[in-house]
Protein backbone atom coordinates (compact mmCIF):
# COMPACT_ATOMS: atom_id res chain seq x y z
CA UNK A 1 0.00 0.00 0.00
CA UNK A 2 2.72 2.33 1.10
CA UNK A 3 5.10 0.42 -1.47
CA UNK A 4 4.47 2.89 -4.38
CA UNK A 5 4.54 6.61 -2.82
CA UNK A 6 7.89 5.48 -0.85
CA UNK A 7 9.52 4.21 -4.09
CA UNK A 8 8.45 7.62 -6.01
CA UNK A 9 9.62 9.78 -3.23
CA UNK A 10 12.92 7.95 -2.85
CA UNK A 11 13.63 8.00 -6.72
CA UNK A 12 12.44 11.49 -6.99
CA UNK A 13 14.98 12.73 -3.90
CA UNK A 14 17.16 10.59 -5.42
CA UNK A 15 17.48 11.68 -9.07
CA UNK A 16 17.28 15.31 -7.83
CA UNK A 17 20.63 14.92 -5.56
CA UNK A 18 22.07 12.77 -7.60
CA UNK A 19 22.03 15.37 -10.44
CA UNK A 20 23.04 17.83 -8.12
CA UNK A 21 25.99 15.92 -6.64
CA UNK A 22 27.42 15.54 -10.40
CA UNK A 23 26.71 19.38 -11.50
CA UNK A 24 25.77 21.55 -8.21
CA UNK A 25 28.64 23.81 -7.63
CA UNK A 26 27.51 24.04 -3.95
CA UNK A 27 27.39 20.04 -3.42
CA UNK A 28 31.32 20.45 -5.17
CA UNK A 29 32.09 22.44 -2.22
CA UNK A 30 30.45 20.53 0.18
CA UNK A 31 32.69 17.61 -1.12
CA UNK A 32 35.75 19.30 -0.63
CA UNK A 33 34.67 19.99 2.84
CA UNK A 34 34.11 16.41 3.43
CA UNK A 35 37.97 15.43 2.37
CA UNK A 36 36.09 13.17 -0.87
CA UNK A 37 36.17 15.56 -3.75
CA UNK A 38 37.02 12.83 -6.00
CA UNK A 39 33.94 10.87 -4.51
CA UNK A 40 31.47 13.31 -5.81
CA UNK A 41 30.66 12.12 -9.37
CA UNK A 42 30.53 8.27 -8.28
CA UNK A 43 27.87 9.10 -5.38
CA UNK A 44 26.20 11.36 -7.72
CA UNK A 45 26.02 8.19 -10.01
CA UNK A 46 25.22 5.41 -7.44
CA UNK A 47 22.27 8.04 -6.31
CA UNK A 48 20.60 8.26 -9.60
CA UNK A 49 21.63 4.37 -10.75
CA UNK A 50 19.96 3.78 -7.00
CA UNK A 51 16.41 5.75 -7.75
CA UNK A 52 16.38 3.97 -11.19
CA UNK A 53 16.45 0.66 -9.29
CA UNK A 54 13.66 1.59 -7.30
CA UNK A 55 11.24 2.24 -10.10
CA UNK A 56 12.15 -0.54 -11.83
CA UNK A 57 11.65 -2.76 -7.88
CA UNK A 58 8.15 -1.65 -8.75
CA UNK A 59 8.06 -4.36 -11.52
CA UNK A 60 10.78 -6.68 -9.71
CA UNK A 61 10.73 -6.65 -6.28
CA UNK A 62 14.42 -8.20 -5.69
CA UNK A 63 15.94 -5.50 -7.62
CA UNK A 64 14.23 -2.63 -5.85
CA UNK A 65 15.34 -4.31 -2.69
CA UNK A 66 18.82 -4.36 -3.40
CA UNK A 67 18.68 -0.73 -4.70
CA UNK A 68 16.95 0.41 -1.83
CA UNK A 69 19.76 -1.13 0.32
CA UNK A 70 22.80 0.61 -1.76
CA UNK A 71 20.87 3.62 -0.90
CA UNK A 72 20.96 2.95 2.72
CA UNK A 73 24.07 2.46 3.00
CA UNK A 74 24.95 5.69 0.85
CA UNK A 75 23.17 7.65 3.11
CA UNK A 76 24.20 5.76 6.70
CA UNK A 77 28.14 6.31 5.36
CA UNK A 78 26.91 10.05 5.01
CA UNK A 79 25.38 10.23 8.75
CA UNK A 80 28.88 8.76 9.53
CA UNK A 81 30.44 10.95 7.82
CA UNK A 82 29.01 13.78 8.93
CA UNK A 83 29.11 12.79 12.78
CA UNK A 84 32.93 13.03 12.03
CA UNK A 85 32.69 16.27 10.99
CA UNK A 86 30.80 17.27 14.44
CA UNK A 87 27.85 18.67 11.69
CA UNK A 88 24.43 19.78 13.59
CA UNK A 89 21.43 17.27 13.64
CA UNK A 90 20.09 19.67 10.92
CA UNK A 91 22.83 19.16 8.59
CA UNK A 92 22.45 15.17 9.00
CA UNK A 93 18.65 15.20 8.74
CA UNK A 94 18.24 14.30 5.36
CA UNK A 95 20.70 11.51 5.19
CA UNK A 96 18.84 10.24 8.22
CA UNK A 97 16.02 10.77 6.46
CA UNK A 98 16.61 8.97 3.49
CA UNK A 99 18.28 6.67 5.15
CA UNK A 100 14.92 5.70 6.74
CA UNK A 101 13.03 5.99 3.83
CA UNK A 102 15.18 3.20 1.96
CA UNK A 103 15.09 1.00 5.08
CA UNK A 104 11.89 0.84 5.10
CA UNK A 105 11.64 0.37 1.56
CA UNK A 106 13.61 -2.17 1.90
CA UNK A 107 11.20 -4.05 4.04
CA UNK A 108 8.23 -3.37 1.63
CA UNK A 109 9.89 -4.86 -1.50
CA UNK A 110 10.99 -7.89 0.65
CA UNK A 111 7.42 -8.35 2.24
CA UNK A 112 5.58 -8.71 -1.41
Amino acid sequence: MFLVPLALLSALSFSYFGAACIWSARLRAEYRRFGIPNLRVLVGALQLLGAAGVLVGLAVAPLGAAAALGLFALMASGVVLRVRLHDSVARMLPAISLAGLNAALVYAFLAQ
